[in-house]
């Protein structure tokens, strides 16, 4: 039997960085980013069912959307939690009871709507050998570390990777995690909850392209990848 696959877009956020502008329902060219977020899943034959995590509020602007667009992937539009890593399990579950035979799941920030059909297929290829694997790319800044105001010390960036989403794991190994003691604790993302149970996680390629948008200054960035696509 042919694997199956799912991705849960998280957009339940509150834009508290955005100056009163909710990031995932801004215009990038003409397009919202969470539109231009889905329509990489919508269009990759390797996703075969879409659980949308949303601000209670969006419900219905999410279902009037999905009305427009005609997207036939998304099969649950789901109100998230307090916290993200609760929108995660909220969406994990709703997934769990439509599609309880899924294998594979993507988790991925509404807002990072730079992400690639290529960057999906690594990161399936790369989970299916490993059970998880995130998409990163190696820090190019310096890193010191700081204390009050002070360096205490520059840490080796060789060994420092900034961590973007898709993260794709096994559904079971996932959901349970988040069913885990281990999840009552704050994680960042969702690749900490098994680290923190000892599981390996494997990093495959991401794209520095493949940003999230949290503040004003990254609209514009998006904007400016926006027109040297168009150009």
């Amino acid at each position: 039997m042919q694997d199956t696959s799912a991705a849960i877009i998280v957009a339940a956020g509150n834009s508290r960085r955005m100056q009163g502008r909710d990031k995932l329902w801004t215009p990038l060219a003409g397009r919202i980013t969470l539109a231009r977020t889905i329509d990489v899943f919508e269009g990759s034959p390797i996703i075969d069912t879409i659980i949308l995590v949303l601000n209670s509020e969006r419900i219905n602007a999410a279902a009037a959307l999905c009305q427009r667009e005609g997207w036939h992937k998304i099969a649950a539009l789901v109100p998230g939690g307090q916290r993200r890593q609760d929108s995660v399990r909220l969406g994990l579950d709703a997934l769990a009871k439509i599609a309880p035979a899924c294998q594979w799941v993507m988790i991925h920030d509404g807002a990072r709507p730079f992400v690639s059909p290529a960057l999906l297929e690594v990161g399936l290829h790369t989970a299916q050998q490993h059970q998880a694997a995130i998409a990163a790319v190696p820090v190019k800044d310096t890193i010191k570390l700081v204390h009050e105001g002070n360096v205490s010390s520059t840490i080796d960036r060789s060994q420092l990777w900034a961590i973007q989403t898709p993260q794709v794991f096994s559904f079971q190994l996932i959901h349970q995690a988040h069913h885990s003691s281990i999840a009552q604790s704050d994680v960042t993302d969702d690749a900490a909850l098994l680290e923190q149970s000892g599981q390996m996680v494997k990093i495959f390629p991401g794209a520095y392209t493949n940003i999230k948008i949290t503040t004003q200054e990254d609209l514009l960035l998006a904007e400016a990848f926006l027109q040297g696509h168009l150009s």
